[in-house]
């Protein structure tokens, strides 16, 4: 007899930049979730499909889960206590050269089944776990590797319930490309302006019109004060020309299509303070 298949949610839980991106993309063995090297990028839960021939594994990247107490970060770690609830297996994600602290102690408390896995590990020793014992597994991996990705795969899957698949075989994310292609702008304003450029900063896609061979797009690049704009366009608008060919080029690689992209940098006071407009653009 044939073992039955096995089916469930996963969420992956930590501080800001603990890798959740990054390993997402490599149990899916495909780039959905956008990453920088720079904490709470992720906002909102975003699902990935990984359909194996024993198992569907409903993945959810969750933000990173911190103490501040500015209303966008609270609603952040909300989404991502939410997601831990849903879960059937929860992962708790600990950098390497991290040192354990009261938000890993926090998410520890969460019922299991519940894995600790030390990301980042070819990047420097692991310090030491308060009684790791606590945990269903312990798991190393270095997700820009594939180091321990199939022993992490292997621990997920033998926790997983019974039952049988809930998308088909070739489904990836319930996320629109609209929404993709959102991220995909907003990671490229973090790449290449890194610390010039605060967190409030969101990407709004105001008009999509796609064809059999090419898109246009109209999107707008929101902040929070008037005199952030500057940062966004430049001198003689060409930080933004650049952000917008690089944007461009990445969608027209991730869509097979030609794209062309019309940025807009434009106020909107206090968005992250405001929840209803966190959740129109998609965050929550």
């Amino acid at each position: 007899m044939s073992a039955a298949y096995r089916c469930g949610v996963v969420a992956l839980l930590g501080r800001p930049n603990a890798g959740k991106s990054t390993l997402l993309n490599a149990l899916l063995g495909e780039k959905i979730s956008i990453t920088a090297a720079r904490a709470q990028t992720t906002r909102g839960r975003l699902l990935g499909v990984l359909t194996r021939d024993d198992a569907q594994l409903l993945l959810y990247d969750t933000p990173g889960v911190h103490g501040s107490e500015r209303r966008f970060n609270l609603a952040m770690t909300e989404s991502a206590l939410r997601a831990a609830e849903d879960a059937d297996v929860r992962l708790l994600l600990f950098e390497a050269g991290a040192s354990w602290g009261p938000i890993e102690e926090r998410l520890a408390q969460l019922p299991g089944p519940l894995l600790l896995v030390r990301t980042k590990c070819d990047l420097g020793s692991p310090r030491p776990v308060p009684d790791a014992s606590r945990f269903d597994a312990l798991i190393e991996v270095s997700a820009t590797r594939r180091a321990g990705i199939a022993e992490l795969l292997e621990n997920i899957v033998s926790r997983l319930p019974e039952g049988p698949p809930l998308y088909p075989a070739d489904f990836l994310t319930d996320a629109s490309m609209r929404f993709l292609a959102a991220e995909q702008i907003r990671e490229v304003v973090f790449e290449q302006l890194r610390d010039e450029l605060p967190y409030a900063v969101a990407v709004e896609i105001e008009n999509w019109d796609e064809g059999d061979a090419e898109i246009r797009i109209r999107a707008n690049l929101l902040v929070e004060r008037e005199s952030q704009k500057g940062i966004l366009v430049g001198a003689g608008g060409r930080t933004l020309k650049r952000l917008g060919t690089e944007a461009r080029r990445r969608l027209a690689q991730r869509t097979g299509k030609i794209v062309h992209l019309n940025l807009w940098v434009k106020t909107d006071r206090n968005w992250a303070r405001r929840p209803r407009r966190i959740r129109q653009l998609g965050y929550l």
